[in-house]
């Protein structure tokens, strides 16, 4: 497996940053190993998919790695996700207004190498929770410029009793519910997440879901515009609103 093969590397490197042998970080190579960190991240919610582009390493070296409570994805090799975000930023190119806040940096130099890890906690007025993780870049430097090399992301409030980790769990819930086909059940369970979570766009559009299931027609309608009312640019509840009102 290509995992396999990349594991030992990743251990030499964070064996490396950490040993005795690891240079003092300079505030100045600091500084710049921030704003690139900075610049990924604005660059993609900016949807600017050159200047996007402009701070990853661009190779077969490249890694993606992305945790939750439900999921985990490794890409390995930019090809396998650089060139599909581009075209995810360039198809929905509106930029996304959000609050980015970092803190708790811990970062590692040697040479041309680099590790930082970090918080980050990312605030969308679209959505009801903000989301927290643990954020982690190994960056090089080439002709000059640090490059991020890998990025891992672990997704700390999709755990425990995080509001985002409730909603999520009740949300999983109510889906199979829905593909057991006990529409009532998952209507009761949607409409609890909806309650708890009224900024949610993604719980009111669940129950719109639901109600579309249990053939309750007008309900959905109604949650349907409430996922839109709080967030306009939702495709799968506009295509699901079209559809019901077409019925009619």
């Amino acid at each position: 497996m290509r995992i396999a093969r990349v594991l030992p590397t990743v251990a030499a490197i964070l064996l490396l940053l950490g040993s005795g042998r690891t240079l003092p970080a300079q505030n100045a190579e600091t500084d710049a190993i921030k704003r690139v960190i900075r610049a990924e991240t604005e660059s993609y919610y900016r949807r600017d998919a050159d200047a996007w582009m402009g701070t990853w390493v661009q190779d077969s070296s490249a890694v993606r790695t992305f945790i939750t409570s439900s999921s985990y994805s490794v890409a390995l090799g930019w090809d396998k996700f650089g060139p599909s975000t581009v075209e995810s930023i360039r198809k929905d190119a509106t930029p996304q207004v959000v609050q980015v806040d970092r803190s708790n940096y811990l970062v590692r130099i040697d040479g041309a190498l680099a590790w930082a890890e970090y918080d980050e906690r990312t605030t969308n007025p679209r959505d009801s929770v903000p989301l927290i993780a643990r954020q982690q870049r190994t960056l090089v430097k080439r002709n000059g410029e640090w490059r991020i090399l890998s990025a891992g992301s672990f997704v700390e409030s999709s755990f425990g009793n995080f509001p985002g980790a409730v909603e999520q769990r009740l949300e999983g819930v109510g889906a199979d519910l829905l593909v057991a086909k006990k529409h009532r059940d998952a209507i009761k369970v949607l409409a609890l997440s909806s309650e708890l979570f009224p900024g949610s766009a993604a719980a009111h559009q669940g129950l719109g879901d639901a109600y579309v299931a249990a053939g309750e027609t007008a309900q959905a309608v109604q949650s349907y515009e409430r996922s839109l009312a709080i967030n306009p640019s939702n495709e799968a509840a506009k295509v699901a609103l079209a559809k019901l009102r077409e019925k009619k």
